[in-house]
């Protein structure tokens, strides 16, 4: 292996569609614009529904959420271990979490959120609806970005909570139950972000004014991974 060449390590199992999909399109990405595949390496956090709702939840229990903390800890000792040279985590309501464990182990860490908000603000973005996970939106990880966030309203926080649940469970929604949600979730003069990746890259094709987490973390590692240089 040319040790010069980038290694992309993936935390999984906060999502794990989310984790395959970012491999998938990553994968695609990389070899579109190199003519060939990357090198990716994938670790996936064993997490108990116990620990899944703990992070997910807008007041979890902290010690279990430690707990979930640590193994995300374990998964970037794991993905170093096999070579990663920058990490990734499709999960925005642990992406902090991951981001601090990068930054003690010195590694390079590709923030999915940071990448988001760049999306919107580019997209002439000011203010935007975030449809996310309660513990997302209750931690405030999409504030302080440059655009103004507007909290959904219940009807909508209810059928995110419904989507979500279903999708973590392996039951898609379809495109046009995104597109209700989404639809729902306008408002006048303001954009959406989908800050959960277990419901974004559903909605068969993009939609004006509507930046999804995942879609913008799969742009960033693939740059990562020389797409950009090759393009």
């Amino acid at each position: 292996m040319d040790e010069r060449e980038p290694v992309l390590g993936i935390i999984g199992g906060a999502g794990v569609g989310a984790a395959a999909r970012l491999y998938i399109d990553v994968a695609a990405r990389v070899r579109a614009a190199t003519g060939s595949l990357p090198r990716i390496a994938l670790w996936n956090v064993p997490f108990s529904d116990t620990l899944e709702h703990a992070f997910t939840s807008a007041t979890p229990d902290l010690d279990v959420r430690a707990e979930a903390e640590g193994l995300v800890g374990e998964a970037v000792d794991q993905l170093l271990a096999a070579g990663a040279s920058v990490i990734a985590m499709p999960c925005n309501s642990l992406q902090r979490a991951a981001a601090r464990e990068c930054e003690q182990r010195a590694v390079p860490f590709i923030d999915m959120i940071a990448a988001t908000m760049d999306a919107a603000r580019a997209d002439a973005q000011r203010v935007a609806v975030l449809i996310a996970t309660e513990g997302t939106e209750a931690a405030g990880y999409y504030e302080g970005h440059g655009v103004e966030i507007v909290a959904p309203s219940a009807d909508v926080r209810r059928q995110t909570n419904a989507l979500i649940g279903r999708a973590v469970n392996g039951d898609l929604p379809g495109a046009d139950e995104m597109r209700g949600l989404v639809e729902l979730a306008r408002r006048p003069g303001a954009g959406v972000v989908l800050g959960c990746t277990d419901i974004c890259g559903l909605m068969g094709g993009g939609t004006e004014g509507v930046v999804e987490s995942l879609g913008c973390l799969v742009e960033r590692c693939a740059d990562a991974l020389g797409a950009r240089s090759a393009a």
